[in-house]
């Protein structure tokens, strides 16, 4: 029985080390199949963009929306290439909400001194991308205190309501209790009025 738990321990680590890793595969942009560097993070597209768009930034590196992809045109990143190239961002999500997984594609293009050498290019590429892991992780909870943050202010703001009701009723009950001793001031003067009245009557 240990060895069987044990077994699926370590099934279930290599499975989470493998979907992990970076890998090569083709991108059809516009029917053309493009190399590029794929990797897949158990994350919504957008943590995962905004992720790449804050290592890229603190690399003081501004990107570009363009169909479908993000753009960083005659860019250097250092753990690629120390020269220039056009790098494309592609981010598609997958999977329920709650559940996302987004496939980050990687494309590289431009003439540099290591276009005679994919295979080192596509052994940084895979480093990079791996390397945003904890860039990513950061990022999700980033945005889970974000949205606690606006479930926070809801539930506030719907306590303040709450209170501001039983404000309002309070101030209705203490008009109502004024209305009702004022009232019991007339009911009072009535009643002597028809006391004097039965008397005469007598």
């Amino acid at each position: 029985m240990k060895k069987f738990l044990l077994a699926a321990v370590a099934t279930l680590l290599f499975a989470n080390y493998i979907s992990a890793q970076a890998y090569e595969g083709i991108l059809k942009v516009k029917k053309v199949e493009e190399p590029a560097i794929i990797m897949v993070y158990n994350y919504p597209a957008d943590v995962v963009e905004n992720a790449f768009k804050a290592r890229l930034a603190d690399m003081r590196l501004k990107g570009d929306k363009s169909k479908g992809f993000l753009v960083y045109s005659r860019s250097i990143i250092n753990e690629v290439a120390p020269t220039p190239l056009d790098y494309s961002f592609k981010f598609d999500e997958n999977g329920k909400k709650g559940k996302e997984t987004t496939t980050v594609y990687m494309l590289m293009k431009g003439d540099n001194s290591l276009s005679n050498d994919p295979a080192t290019m596509a052994r940084n590429a895979k480093s990079f991308l791996e390397s945003m892991m904890p860039g990513v992780e950061k990022s999700n909870l980033v945005a889970q205190i974000k949205k606690q943050e606006e479930v926070m202010v809801k539930e506030e703001k719907r306590l303040k309501e709450l209170k501001d009701d039983q404000s309002d009723l309070e101030k209705k009950l203490k008009e109502n209790e004024t209305k009702q001793q004022s009232q019991q001031k007339v009911i009072e003067s009535q009643r002597s009025i028809l006391a004097d009245l039965k008397k005469k009557n007598n």
